[in-house]
């Protein structure tokens, strides 16, 4: 096996390792909506897999649905996949649950 097929190996692992981690999480605290929040937050950077973040994302909207940061996150997994008006309905909440937001929301939505 060479060098660069080692490395491979190595990280595949690791991301594996983190995927259950952040499914553990939610498996452990089913209610928790910032457990929610922050898998889909990995499933959407890590792994470029936005129909597991964006049911990660539903489901902590679901548990506190004025979680700022949730809508952010749909807001920014909504952008990702070409849906910008639904996005902008997402960011007006992100920033009306959470005010702090409105820097991160300007900068993802500057070009839109």
């Amino acid at each position: 096996m060479t060098n660069a097929e080692n490395r491979s190996n190595y990280i595949l692992e690791k991301m594996n390792a983190s995927q259950e981690y952040y499914d553990d999480l939610v498996t452990s605290d089913p209610g928790n909506a910032t457990a929610w929040c922050i898998r889909g937050m990995y499933y959407l950077d890590c792994n470029g897999q936005d129909a597991e973040a964006m049911e990660s994302c539903n489901r902590a909207l679901e548990l506190d649905p004025e979680s700022g940061i949730a809508w952010f996150l749909k807001g920014v997994i909504l952008v990702n996949t070409y849906k910008r008006d639904e996005a902008l309905l997402c960011f007006e909440n992100a920033t009306k649950y959470d005010p702090g937001l409105t820097k991160d929301v300007l900068f993802v939505t500057g070009n839109m």
